[in-house]
């Protein structure tokens, strides 16, 4: 009778547990309360660039007009991580096998921007970071075709700084790897846009214990990408979330059947997660491939991209996570999530130490519940050259017509979550969304404006930004581990987007000098 007590009281304080974590992985951040102490930031220089052998990129007509003068490029190649063996596609998803540590190492290849250029970036990030009272640290890098400034602020954790090497969660901003994939595999033959899930999905295993009422098998994957196809968040279901963590086996349709609304009409804008887990069940299908090989194939080997995706590349699900401390995590040093710990402490913290779960079970968690959308771990410098790669004309990542396709695909009847709220303040302009990628329209106070294409990602005790403007031919990635929702110090914009967009004004006027 005692341990039948003792195993109802654990069940009772595992659920509590669950309940609470998928609380907080949700996109939206929580309003930031208790003050923090000041952090004094320490700079990371990048190392000093060094001879290279210079290699002559292929002449490609630029669709803006060039900023900076052409130069030679040194070729650089950051360490990439190690290749994952491809997998069949199995209806159980699993843990890759344990593999050798993740490392991320910024290479000394990198040209470096003009010296008062990186002081006045630097004078930028520490001016709007010390303006935040609830905060633990801030890494940030600035790209334009094969130059690099790269900083970091604050605090990895209660025992470790942050360094422009450590490596964060970066949330939605995962999405921006799915669409390009999807598009490829159109490009390549796999299926069309106007194709449906009937469609598309017709002899996956999973595909017949779909819910047809919840799920519309007309959907198309133009309407997955544009978040227009009417089906219901699953995220709403907490309880089934709960139920479902709880499970030793896991695939990604046990997400989708989480959905309890039934379908509505698509067309019509929303913004959830439903889309893009069928999204990633499409391009396994299509591949035999895990999502996290498909990433690494595509993208992360052929770009020297470091990065591990969740949740194959995470944390085993086993007996024990509740209380794992993620040891055999294949990233020692990550950032730890900051947020208010009222829950278990008082005011803002290390969730992490203030939580009754280790990290291990954390990882688990936002493994399985951000499948698709937003599991992607690894460092402003890989992203911010993602980030250019993907949308310059310069870069390499996708052909002419994948980029063509994304770039084209905004509509001002798409006005995401974060960009809505803002919309009826006197002389905002809203984003428009399109195939997993925001147009973002950014007016200061004193009218100077700037367009750039990226995606925000936050929550779980993480923010991130990443942006390109094709004016400028710039890139530039941000990640915090702690929740950002307040106003910066430029008024119109949360502290992410104040300090994009003084970067880009300082790199237009540095420009305009010379």
């Amino acid at each position: 009778m005692k341990v039948e007590l003792i195993n109802d009281l654990y069940k009772l304080s595992f659920i509590f547990f669950v309940l609470f974590v998928f609380f907080l992985t949700g996109c939206s951040t929580p309003r930031e309360s208790a003050e923090a102490p000041k952090i004094k930031p320490t700079a990371t220089p990048i190392p000093i660039a060094v001879p290279a052998p210079v290699y002559v990129p292929p002449v490609v007509v630029p669709t803006v007009a060039p900023t900076v003068a052409p130069t030679a490029i040194p070729k650089f190649k950051p360490t990439a991580t190690k290749a994952s063996k491809i997998m069949t596609m199995p209806k159980q998803s699993t843990v890759t096998d344990i593999r050798n540590a993740t490392v991320f190492s910024i290479t000394n290849e990198y040209q470096q921007f003009p010296k008062s250029l990186q002081k006045e970036f630097k004078d930028i990030v520490d001016n709007e970071f010390f303006a935040i009272s609830e905060k633990a640290g801030i890494s940030i890098a600035v790209y334009t075709d094969g130059t690099l400034w790269a900083y970091a602020s604050g605090k990895a954790s209660e025992s470790l700084d942050m360094t422009v090497n450590t490596p964060l969660m970066i949330s939605s901003t995962s999405k921006t790897f799915l669409s390009p994939l999807i598009l490829t595999q159109i490009e390549n033959g796999h299926y069309k846009l106007s194709d449906s899930l009937e469609t598309v999905l017709s002899g996956h295993p999973d595909f017949s214990s779909l819910p047809t009422d919840k799920i519309n098998p007309r959907v198309t994957i133009e309407e997955l990408l544009t978040m227009t196809s009417g089906l219901s968040d699953f995220n709403d279901n907490i309880e089934g979330k709960s139920e479902l963590m709880k499970k030793s086996e896991w695939s990604p349709s046990d997400l989708i059947k989480l959905v309890q609304s039934q379908y509505t009409e698509s067309g019509t804008y929303e913004y959830n997660d439903t889309n893009v887990v069928l999204l990633g069940m499409i391009a396994e299908f299509h591949s035999g491939q895990r999502l996290a090989d498909l990433y690494r194939e595509s993208f992360y080997n052929t770009l020297s991209i470091t990065a591990i995706t969740l949740p194959e590349e995470g944390i085993k699900w086993h007996p024990g996570i509740l209380k794992d401390p993620g040891e055999q995590f294949s990233i020692p040093n990550m950032a730890m999530p900051y947020t208010d710990i009222s829950r278990w402490a008082s005011g803002f913290g290390n969730m992490i130490d203030a939580a009754p779960f280790g990290f291990g079970y954390y990882i688990g968690v936002i493994g399985r519940n951000r499948y698709a959308c937003c599991g992607i771990i690894s460092t402003p410098e890989n992203m911010a050259r993602w980030t250019y790669e993907l949308y310059s004309s310069k870069g390499s990542a996708i052909s002419k017509s994948v980029r063509s396709q994304l770039l084209s695909s905004f509509s001002d009847k798409r006005i995401p979550p974060w960009s809505i709220r803002k919309s009826s303040r006197p002389g905002y302009i809203p984003d428009q969304y399109g195939y997993l990628v925001s147009k973002k329209t950014i007016r200061l106070p004193d009218d100077y404006t700037v367009m750039a294409y990226g995606h925000l990602g936050g929550g779980s005790g993480y923010s991130g930004w990443m942006h390109y403007s094709p004016e400028l031919d710039l890139s530039i990635a941000i990640l915090t581990n702690s929740q950002m929702k307040l106003s910066g110090t430029c008024k119109v914009e949360n502290p992410g987007n104040c300090i994009t967009v003084d970067v880009f004004k300082k790199y237009k006027e540095q420009m305009s000098s010379q």
